[in-house]
């Protein structure tokens, strides 16, 4: 017997086995045990998301004799009950011909959709309901589309409609109105993950968590192809899928060759940010492939520091918008592997940076910067000053004007609440403005200082040139 994919194997029976999609589940239970189905559905969503799954088991649905029995009697289900499969309606509904499936993509034409729906007014053979799934209906021509349109506005008895759809703009706004639509979200990577995981041991197969986690993301939110990436890594494995083996067999570069670029870029050490780049090209991926890779690796990395409480992400942000400008050159050039290595190379050079001394500032070159700008990035703005030895010029109207040397050339501004909130986060303790801010703006003493707060201080003497500086306990 020919092998079956595994995404075929693993498609729905019931309900509760359809996967993130608990919203549709719990709808369609509900509409199903009060017999409130309507004639013409419309399931939009990404590919893989469960949409056919869904049509095929409504289909089933509406004929299973258990769910009519219950609809008859009263009776509520749950999404376990949802079809019985066990029924003479649920086990030839396969082979029915009142069940009629339809691919638009590759029958588009009104001929086609003619032809499959010539049988609509007819009554059904053996079923309860006679039903349609017509799947990528957006790739119907516009006379297709009008000649269904009538058939779904007033539809004959028992007849069902189910419109599958990857893009739903491309839908026409009649066939829209006309149908109920079921939203299919994609599927998160932890619920993808965890359904990998008992799949795998269903097959008797032991699936590494790691390696669960890099299918699921490779995945996108789509569980067919998250089985699929399975179905190829357990076809050449053995007894245990690790994730190596998932790099190995879907040929992606190792988060260990990641890892070695990023670890040379950050000791900026040029010969070995080449040796690493060379690894990771090995792997035979596009340049463009490994650069998406090192920014996925990096968003890993600053989900670590957040984890680790670790606030030092500036070079890791620098690391990613450098890397998205190499992207858009590479999209563009006939030597995406070059940019990609030289993009590199410049982030691992030494960056020297120039920083006038207090002593020897010059008179400060007033520009006009508006105030709103500079307030979208306080922190940074403030951090930028303390880094550049900027001086404070005027304090008037609640507004602290800092004016940084001709340098640089620029004047920024913040407000006394802004500047109070920051400077209490750094200090880890309450302080105000009016209490370290002066009309002379001079710095003489320090009240109530904490050891590991005087380096800090001692900086802001020489910046702010503020004088009775005094720190407000956090009890008070």
């Amino acid at each position: 017997m020919a092998y079956e994919a595994l995404y075929t194997r693993g498609r729905p029976k019931i309900f509760a086995q359809l996967i993130g999609q608990e919203h549709i589940v719990n709808a369609l239970t509900r509409a199903v045990s009060s017999n409130r189905l309507s004639h013409a559905f419309l399931l939009v969503g990404t590919r893989g998301t469960g949409k056919t799954s869904t049509a095929r088991l409504l289909a089933k649905a509406m004929n299973c004799e258990r769910v009519l029995d219950a609809q008859k009697n009263g009776k509520t289900l749950t999404p376990h009950e949802i079809p019985c499969n066990k029924c003479a309606s649920c086990l030839s509904i396969d082979s029915s011909p009142d069940n009629v499936e339809f691919d638009a993509a590759s029958n588009r034409s009104v001929e086609d959709v003619t032809r499959l729906l010539s049988t609509a007014y007819l009554a059904p053979l053996q079923s309860h309901v006679k039903t349609f799934i017509i799947d990528e209906v957006h790739m119907l021509s516009f006379e297709a589309v009008n000649s269904i349109l009538k058939l779904i506005e007033e539809p004959p008895p028992n007849v069902a409609f189910f419109l599958a759809t990857t893009e739903l703009n491309k839908v026409p706004m009649t066939i829209r109105s006309r149908c109920q639509v079921l939203n299919f979200r994609l599927i998160p990577q932890e619920t993808i993950a965890n359904y990998l995981m008992k799949i795998a041991a269903r097959l008797q197969v032991e699936l590494e968590e790691d390696a669960a986690k890099k299918i699921a993301r490779l995945a996108a939110g789509s569980m067919r192809d998250a089985m699929t990436y399975l179905d190829q890594c357990y076809a050449m494995a053995d007894t245990k899928i690790s994730l190596e083996n998932v790099n190995e067999t879907l040929g992606l570069v190792s988060d260990s060759d990641l890892d070695e670029i990023i670890s040379a870029v950050k000791s900026q050490d040029r010969a070995k940010v080449a040796t690493a780049i060379n690894h990771a090209f090995r792997s035979g991926l596009s340049s463009i492939s490994i650069a998406e890779s090192l920014i996925t690796r990096l968003r890993d990395l600053e989900f670590e520091n957040l984890e680790r409480r670790n606030s030092n992400y500036q070079i890791l942000d620098n690391l990613v918008a450098e890397i998205r400008k190499a992207i858009s050159e590479m999209q563009n050039s006939g030597i995406p592997d070059i940019i990609l290595e030289m993009t590199l190379m410049k982030l691992s050079a030494p960056q020297v940076i120039s920083v006038p001394q207090i002593a020897n500032l010059d008179e400060p070159k007033k520009i006009s910067y508006d105030i709103n700008e500079i307030l979208k990035d306080l922190p940074k703005s403030i951090s930028f000053m303390l880094d550049q030895s900027a001086v404070v010029k005027d304090f008037s109207n609640n507004i602290l004007t800092f004016a940084v040397t001709k340098s640089y050339g620029e004047m920024f501004q913040t407000t006394k609440k802004e500047i109070e909130k920051f400077l209490s986060q750094k200090l880890e303790t309450k302080i105000t403005v009016d209490a370290i801010i002066d009309e002379n703006l001079k710095i003489s003493k320090f009240d109530k200082v904490k050891d590991s707060d005087k380096p800090f201080l001692e900086e802001s003497m020489k910046i702010f040139q503020v004088e009775n500086f005094k720190i407000i306990d956090s009890e008070e």
